[in-house]
């Protein structure tokens, strides 16, 4: 287990990788077919995890961005982001690493 890089393997030509981290295993699931569905002229490729850290595995693609997906109405959905955070290097921040915020528009 080990800190996720962003310059940790060379880019694959026209594929971008996607790392979805988030609680809701559903939630992720829709997004990832979502996200495959629409038409790109590279390939994508979706991986979903609960939280970080990922396995230390030599085979584990470069991940070109990463997602924390956020449910507003539970606690342990912001708690699980917040532990995986302490995995990211911080220059991942830079362009590579984004926030989801989802159910704001629900009642809880």
């Amino acid at each position: 287990m080990s800190v996720l890089r962003p310059l940790d393997k060379l880019p694959g030509l026209n594929t971008a990788t996607v790392l979805l981290v988030g609680a809701d295993d559903a939630l992720l699931q829709r997004l990832a077919d979502s996200m495959l569905k629409t038409d790109c002229a590279s390939e994508l490729r979706v991986h979903l995890a609960r939280s970080l850290p990922l396995p230390s595995n030599v085979n584990r693609p470069r991940v070109d961005l990463l997602v924390f997906v956020i449910n507003l109405h539970s606690k342990y959905s912001l708690q699980s982001v917040e532990k995986s955070l302490h995995h990211v290097d911080a220059s991942f921040f830079l362009g590579k690493a984004c926030f989801l915020a989802t159910g704001g528009g629900r009642l809880p």
